[in-house]
């Protein structure tokens, strides 16, 4: 009598070899896309939330909202400017915007002055957006340049009924987000 195994034994290990180190395999594949999916939606969490407690932060404070905000989320706009409330050393602006280039929602703080009288490095010529003067030309210029807040945001929308309305899309690989706020303003 020979020791061993037969060819037919031996083929029918083989065969539940495979099947076992494919299911394994799969398992891990599934593993892997399910943790790449989580990341993703934890970032666009992320973001979105910078975003949005940003914006609301600002905007509680603001003095006043300078851009004329429509009254209906079909009409809304993706940009939103107004007079800071919180640093009242000097008036300055602060403006948040989409950028449709690199799908990111930026920053910046702009002053107003008037032209050429006026000079745009120096805090205390800077006047309220809505100042009028004869002769001279009011002018804006940008005090911080804008700055990236938030990444991969397919749409923003702001309007203004009762409150002040963001509504916010991120969308990164297939994964899509929608947040929405609304902000009472503490000084509007």
């Amino acid at each position: 009598m020979k020791n061993g195994f037969t060819l037919t034994e031996a083929l029918v290990t083989i065969v539940i070899f495979v099947l076992v180190i494919g299911a394994i395999y799969e398992a891990y594949i599934l593993n892997q896309r399910a943790s790449r999916e989580g990341e993703a939606l934890a970032e666009l969490t992320q973001n979105g939330r910078v975003i949005l407690e940003r914006m609301t932060r600002e905007i509680r404070q603001a003095k006043e909202i300078v851009t004329d905000l429509p009254s209906t989320s079909t009409e809304a706009t993706s940009t939103v400017e107004f007079e800071d409330g919180h640093d009242t050393s000097y008036i300055h602006y602060i403006r948040y915007f989409k950028d449709d280039d690199d799908k990111t929602v930026k920053r910046e703080v702009i002053g107003y002055y008037f032209s050429p009288s006026g000079n745009p490095n120096d805090t205390s010529t800077y006047v309220t957006w809505d100042a009028t003067s004869s002769g001279e030309t009011l002018a804006t210029t940008t005090i911080e340049s804008p700055q990236i807040i938030g990444e991969w945001v397919s749409d923003l929308k702001i309007w203004k009924s009762t409150t002040i309305n963001i509504s916010l899309i991120l969308k990164k690989e297939e994964k899509i987000l929608n947040l929405e706020t609304k902000i009472y303003g503490r000084n509007l």
